[in-house]
């Protein structure tokens, strides 16, 4: 037996093998190993639910942008149509009616080509508010070529108050529900 641990003599004291030794020196190195490896893990999570509730965070926030811009731009429409019978010749008379005095906010709409979080808003909702900018700018159009108050302007005004309703009921509470959604989903993550 004494020459099975021959070439293992720097192990031993006194040439007697020293199990308790290495015994708890590899203890020592198996729980720095596991303690490694669980603080690391530990780590992980945190950074992914960090990175998870920024994530959400932002597109809270963009949506809030978007749904106040949005909500604004119906009550400035609603505005227009209720004005129009009164004074048409401020959309038609081109010295009384220059573009810029009926534009629609569209500066949270636009700045989120540029936002790297806008994919994660529900596409629902960006295809509703892309139709309703997209539907309202072509009717302003129509209404910006007359040259008097006829029936393509009557016509152009009456879509617009339809664009108006169906944005009130389809997109402005979907809107509100994917910020309540996230409301509680970060209420969640913080608890």
């Amino acid at each position: 037996m004494r020459g099975f641990f021959l070439p293992f003599r720097f192990l031993s004291v006194s040439d007697r093998p020293n199990t308790e030794f290495w015994f708890t020196q590899c203890m020592i190195l198996a729980s720095t190993v596991l303690g490694v490896y669980l603080a690391s893990f530990a780590g992980f999570q945190i950074a992914v639910d960090f990175d998870r509730y920024q994530s959400m965070s932002d597109v809270n926030n963009l949506e809030r942008s978007l749904e106040a811009e949005f909500s604004d731009n119906l009550d400035k429409v609603d505005a227009w149509i209720a004005a129009y019978p009164e004074a048409p010749m401020t959309w038609h008379a081109n010295v009384l009616a220059p573009r810029e005095a009926h534009k629609l906010d569209d500066m949270v709409w636009e700045t989120m080509r540029y936002s790297q979080r806008t994919f994660e808003v529900n596409p629902k909702i960006i295809t509703g508010v892309r139709r309703f900018y997209g539907d309202i700018q072509s009717q302003m159009t129509i209404l910006f070529m007359q040259q008097n108050a006829n029936g393509y302007a009557r016509n152009a005004m009456k879509k617009m108050q339809e664009i108006v309703s169906t944005a009130r009921a389809d997109v402005l509470p979907l809107i509100q529900s994917e910020i309540n959604r996230l409301d509680e989903e970060l209420a969640d993550l913080t608890h």
